[in-house]
């Protein structure tokens, strides 16, 4: 009888096994201590934890009941931030643009380097979700897209395939304003009959889906108009490069025109068109020089702008943007260091380079912010964020370590590397 009831419970055990542990192996639980998490969204935690699963926060808080199977990662001296976003980043490529400055058709993703060092540095600076764009050269110049910077292929690297159109009213050195202006009236009014002739085809009366895609079979004229056709239908917006004031009422006149969503990416002059931008609530990404210099017309003295501080008193909400090949602009935690400079605290600088960036690309509700359903993208800091002395020592993207300070072997050689007398 013993036997029979002994044999009884194997099974049940047997079974058990089999439905469980699948589950327990094939899932990745995480719990991740801290002296302080800075949620962004929820305030700041102290001795906290993060309980990550699969890639993705399941909680975050104090006095949290860590799961069986999670691995436990102490951070008690340390303080975790969320990783970095940058909204515009026109690198991670060879070359900037096309010849042609009217290429609406390429994509970022038939150019980016996944081994460049670009990626690399913006691990180190803290950076775990960058929007690749085309640069300011250009009229029309292509799609971008959102990355994180790790993937042995750009397929590895895609939270966004198509992030917007990228326009520039400022166009290349040979073009002039008008004749910009004029390009993009007669590109957008040849899409616009592409797109009634196609919707009285009875082919593509039901089309939902964007056909601009790599791969796909397109005719000659597909290929000229449905990337345009896409940014006019509202599938994604444009980031509109403008350098001067005036740029910013001709582009959003040009916007509401032809019904397109625009991002503005500034020029440092552009802070004189602040009561425009604030009347309007237009979303703004700065120029990575902060200061605009401009001579007195009286005095004809030399004077610095605080071009941050010029938009933060108007109560505009704007995001800052990096450029890796300027000392004074190479990352996203220097800039924020400056906005706190300009007026801002150290909550809202937090932020805008952080959750307000995730919400211009659309992507607020997986990144910008350590909360529950949310990708497990976080720094973990020897100190408080956006003061100088503090350091990203680790760098987590989705759950998984993707960066240590102690092993970036260029930092190491940039480290000890001397100056020539």
């Amino acid at each position: 009888m013993e036997k029979i009831f002994n044999g009884k419970k194997m099974i049940c055990l047997l079974w058990i096994l089999f439905f469980i542990l699948p589950i327990g192996l094939g899932s990745q639980s995480i719990a991740v201590k801290a002296k302080k998490i800075y949620t962004v969204s929820r305030g700041i935690v102290t001795d906290g934890m993060l309980l990550i699963q699969d890639g993705k926060i399941i909680d975050c808080g104090k006095d949290l009941e860590i799961p069986w199977n999670a691995t436990e990662i102490d951070f008690k001296s340390r303080v975790i931030v969320p990783g970095l976003v940058e909204a515009h980043a026109p690198r991670g490529y060879d070359i900037p643009n096309e010849t042609n400055p009217l290429t609406p058709f390429v994509t970022v993703l038939d150019s980016i380097d996944t081994a460049h060092e670009i990626f690399r540095m913006a691990l180190r600076d803290g950076m775990t979700t960058l929007n690749i764009m085309p640069g300011n050269e250009t009229i029309l110049g292509g799609k971008g897209a959102v990355v994180k910077p790790v993937g042995l292929v750009v397929e590895d690297m895609l939270y966004k395939p198509v992030s917007g159109m990228k326009i520039s009213v400022a166009g290349t050195k040979a073009q002039t304003r008008m004749g910009v202006m004029a390009q993009l009236r007669r590109y957008f009014n040849e899409t616009k009959d592409y797109i009634e002739k196609i919707e009285k085809s009875s082919e593509t009366k039901d089309k939902k889906t964007m056909v601009s895609t790599p791969g796909s079979f397109r005719s000659p004229e597909l290929v000229k108009y449905e990337a345009v056709a896409d940014l006019l239908r509202g599938r994604y917006p444009a980031f509109v490069y403008c350098p001067s004031p005036s740029d910013i009422i001709r582009a959003h006149r040009l916007s509401k025109e032809y019904g397109y969503a625009c991002v503005f990416v500034l020029g440092s002059e552009c802070y004189k068109a602040a009561d425009y931008i604030a009347q309007n609530n237009l979303n703004i990404i700065l120029d990575p020089d902060l200061y605009y210099y401009e001579k007195d017309p009286k005095t004809m003295e030399l004077r610095r702008i605080n071009v941050a501080r010029e938009f933060h008193q108007k109560n505009i909400q704007f995001v800052p943007q990096s450029d890796p090949h300027k000392v004074y602009a190479r990352s996203l935690f220097y800039q924020g260091m400056k906005l706190i400079q300009c007026g801002l605290t150290p909550d809202q600088a937090l932020k805008a380079i952080t959750i307000i960036p995730a919400r211009i690309l659309g992507l607020e509700d997986q990144i910008g912010s350590l909360e529950k359903g949310k990708l497990a993208n976080f720094l973990v800091c020897n100190g408080e964020p956006l003061e100088m002395s503090t350091q990203v020592e680790f760098v987590y993207i989705e759950g998984k370590q993707v960066y240590d300070r102690k092993e970036d072997e260029r930092l190491k050689s940039l480290m000890e590397e001397k100056i020539i007398q």
